[in-house]
């Protein structure tokens, strides 16, 4: 399994996300029965059936499947923001990196300047 997610794959997973059937995603289920079925808000009909484990493994995972949907664009989003502000703070960590070169550099000429000054002529 993947560890990091690449442009790639968030593009992959946003047009993934695009042509599904639109959230929010719900579970339809019935106490009686081992079966779960989930629903997408727009016209009711079921899009998913969960029906060949025990009554807890299908609800479980109907849940699961629902809110991995339902969150799917509010994580996607997280990342890319996340992303961007990583990028924005290593611009400035390089910034303020080559303000204290420049200073550094500026500091050594004059030092220089000053070590010339004194030296009897």
């Amino acid at each position: 399994m993947k560890q990091v997610l690449t442009s790639e794959d968030i593009n992959f997973l946003e047009d993934n996300l695009k042509a599904s059937s639109p959230a929010p995603w719900s579970i339809r289920e019935d106490e009686s029965v081992d079966t779960v079925w989930v629903v997408p808000s727009t016209d009711g009909n079921p899009i998913a059936l969960f029906d060949y484990r025990d009554r807890e493994q299908n609800r479980a995972d109907a849940h699961f499947f629902v809110s991995a949907r339902n969150y799917m664009s509010v994580m996607i989003e997280e990342v890319k923001c996340l992303r961007r502000r990583v990028l924005e703070l290593i611009q400035s960590n390089n910034v303020e990196v080559q303000k204290r070169m420049d200073v550094q550099a500026e500091l050594m000429e004059l030092k220089k300047i000053l070590r010339n000054e004194n030296e009897p002529s």
